[in-house]
């Protein structure tokens, strides 16, 4: 492909991704199935215009790049005073869901012949909703600040924990050793190297930022980021986790220097206001946050039109599974209503109804092949089939859900009197 053609290309996908956020926020579905769909149809399915074996060169950098910032970004949704507050509702619901969706996701596959790990894998790997399908999703109804907090805390950490369970087996699978010992003690290096980095990085990050530079630079920060990144793989700990570690501190950064100030005090009057956030000093600024937010609508529009191109019907098998694990998942998901009995009828099937996978799952897929993963094509295969298939479900049972609120919301409007 020649260089017009390639930037034609990416001008269009973009446009086409703006018209698809645009459908969403009008009709509510969901952008990313059409930019699958896009994908699906300039692949060699229909039009045959990209050859998925023509992105080979730049698949590996594009999709590390794309997991870091996926869980960098997303640490932007994560509130220490939400999580602390909503913690263990939020994380009791995600850890029931994921639990129950890997492990349902691990006999299906073990059931289909596959090995264990690779059936364990493949469950950690699509046990967490999508929180590029959830948030996004939110935004657009009117919901409580319970039932918005709820749900984009469970979107945030079911990222986190499917990344870090799948990441934890394809170390044990690379190990190629059962020894509980050490395998443990490998793991629990790879993350604690990861979480130091990542707020180590971010405390140094917040003092230049206050002491030194005084300004917020955008893109140094993504160099920075970066930079913490490699520092962490060079340290034998894993990047993406590092990468989690600084958003959060940036993300939090006035909570946190404003308890740093209050530890510091020793007026009374002080220490109060301090434990309240009301000393701290940001790191980000909104509009620099929506500066991250822009480059993950970048990122998101081109790796699901990526994962539209990979999708191959030509396996029959994989199609299967992706489609039967997409039922599957809708079913589990029901298993919510045994920890959402005190919520209403409308929330709880809200609840119900969001079970879509996305981009963590297709990123993870991609590091399994890189990895040197056994059989890592045919499970990036299944994923894709899954994460379209459970796009698909769920945004038509949201939509019912959807009509169920406004209707309730139209009925409880005051009459005006004649």
């Amino acid at each position: 492909m020649d260089v017009i053609s390639v930037l034609l290309g990416i001008s269009l996908i973009l446009f086409f991704g703006f018209f698809a956020e645009f459908i969403f926020k009008k009709f509510n579905i969901p952008d990313i199935l059409f930019l699958i769909i896009l994908g699906f149809v300039l692949g060699p399915y229909v039009s045959d215009i990209v050859s998925p074996d023509q992105l080979i060169s730049i698949a590996p950098v594009f999709t590390t790049f794309t997991l870091l910032f996926l869980l960098f970004d997303g640490a932007f949704n994560i509130n220490l005073v939400s999580l602390l507050r909503e913690f263990s509702e939020s994380f009791i619901l995600t850890l029931f869901n994921f639990v129950i969706s890997s492990l349902v996701i691990m006999v299906v596959m073990w059931i289909g012949g596959f090995p264990w790990l690779l059936s364990l894998l493949t469950g950690f790997l699509l046990g967490g909703v999508s929180s590029a399908f959830v948030i996004p999703l939110l935004k657009q109804m009117k919901l409580g600040s319970r039932i918005y907090s709820l749900l984009t805390l469970e979107s945030a950490l079911t990222d986190v924990f499917c990344i870090v369970a799948s990441l934890t087996i394809i170390e044990i699978i690379n190990l190629g050793t059962f020894a509980l010992k050490e395998t443990l003690t490998q793991i629990a290096s790879l993350f604690a190297i990861a979480g130091l980095v990542g707020l180590i990085g971010g405390v140094v990050w917040i003092i230049l930022i206050v002491k030194v530079f005084k300004e917020h630079n955008y893109m140094i920060s993504i160099a920075y980021l970066l930079l913490i990144y490699v520092l962490t793989e060079f340290l034998n700990g894993n990047g993406a986790i590092a990468a989690l570690f600084f958003g959060l501190i940036l993300k939090n950064s006035k909570q946190l220097t404003s308890i740093i100030k209050g530890i510091l005090t020793k007026e009374a009057k002080e220490k109060k206001s301090a434990l309240k956030g009301k000393l701290g000093t940001r790191a980000t600024t909104p509009s620099e946050e929506f500066f991250y937010h822009q480059i993950s609508f970048f990122l998101k529009t081109f790796f699901f039109v990526y994962i539209g191109l990979l999708i191959d019907l030509s396996d029959i098998k994989a199609l299967i599974i992706g489609i039967i694990l997409s039922f599957i998942l809708m079913g589990t998901r029901m298993a919510s209503s045994l920890l959402t009995r005190k919520m209403n009828g409308s929330h709880r099937s809200l609840v119900n109804s969001i079970f879509a996978r996305g981009l963590a799952a297709a990123a993870i897929a991609q590091l399994a092949i890189e990895a040197g993963v056994p059989q890592a094509a045919f499970i990036m295969k299944v994923a894709f089939v899954t994460i379209t298939g459970t796009i698909l479900l769920s945004s038509i049972r949201v939509f019912f859900v959807k009509r169920t609120l406004s209707n309730s919301s139209k009925s409880t409007k005051p009459k005006v009197a004649a």
